[in-house]
Parts: C-alpha cells; sequence; structure tokens
C-alpha cells in the first residue's frame, strides 16, 4: 500500500495551533501577564493571533487567519514563545498545565504536516504537544497519537 504524498492530502478544516494553560487563577489577563504580551505591539499587531479563556483556562491562539497551515500556525507560535520560554517554565513550576495543542476537523483523506524544523522548534519550547481532531458533526475523535503518552 502507497501512502500518499502529504502535498495531496486535504487539510484539516478549521484549524488552529493554541498554547494551553489551566490551572487555578487562570484567565486571559494571566496569560497576557505572564507571557509579557500585554503591552507588545507585535502582539497587538497580529493577524489571527489571540487570547481566549474560560474557567479554570486561557489559551494564545493561532487560526486561519494568520496560516492556514499547521505548519505556519506552529511557526508564528514558536515566534511568540521562544523569547519567553523562561515564562512558560514559570508557568509549569507554577503548578500550571501547560500544553500546545493543534486542532481541527479531521475527515477521511485529511492529513496534517509539520516540518521537522517546526517540531523540533515546539520540543524546545519543552512543553507537550497534543492533537485534537474533530469530526464534522462536532463530535471529538479519540487522539489517534494518545498511545504515546
Amino acid at each position: 500500500m502507497e501512502m500518499e504524498p502529504a502535498a495531496r492530502l486535504k487539510p484539516w478544516g478549521d484549524l488552529s495551533t493554541s498554547l494551553v494553560v489551566s490551572g487555578q487563577e487562570v484567565d486571559s489577563d494571566s496569560l497576557l501577564m505572564e507571557l509579557r504580551l500585554a503591552d507588545s505591539e507585535e502582539f497587538s499587531l497580529a493577524e489571527g493571533v489571540g487570547i481566549y479563556s474560560g474557567p479554570g483556562w486561557a489559551t494564545l491562539t493561532v487560526d486561519e487567519r494568520c496560516s492556514k497551515s499547521a505548519e505556519g500556525q506552529a511557526a508564528e507560535l514558536i515566534r511568540f514563545l521562544s523569547p519567553r520560554k523562561s515564562a512558560l517554565d514559570a508557568l509549569k513550576k507554577a503548578g500550571k498545565l501547560v500544553k500546545v495543542d493543534v486542532a481541527g476537523v479531521a475527515e477521511s483523506g485529511s492529513g496534517l504536516h509539520i516540518s521537522p524544523d517546526v517540531l523540533a522548534g515546539l520540543a524546545e519550547l519543552g512543553v507537550p504537544v497534543t492533537f485534537t481532531t474533530v469530526r464534522a458533526s462536532g463530535e471529538d475523535e479519540e487522539d489517534p497519537l494518545a498511545w504515546l503518552g
């Protein structure tokens, strides 16, 4: 059985790549402060990059307005987070759950491509990377990489 080249696979739909921080007293304001983004002109002018939050969690999310590809979104997230690695480490030391999550609608025949260089950049952040797939019907699918731990 031959594998299709990544270029021929349909990309995931509604793709977003996020730094996810969860724990007590986590919200959008605290994440902006921790990552020193509140006064960042670079952040305020970035198209398709935003902070979102709910009870006990907040995300720094790069969406399809910035890049339609997981590769481009992850690269943009790395660009924001690499100079702020000490802030990520401080969040982890404070007991917060910190990860990068790539999420989107995965349909039959769709795929996700992230180059080794971008994957290495994600690894250098020192946080786990997860993949959340959602069916078009809105039901969560099991993470096919969950067995990796």
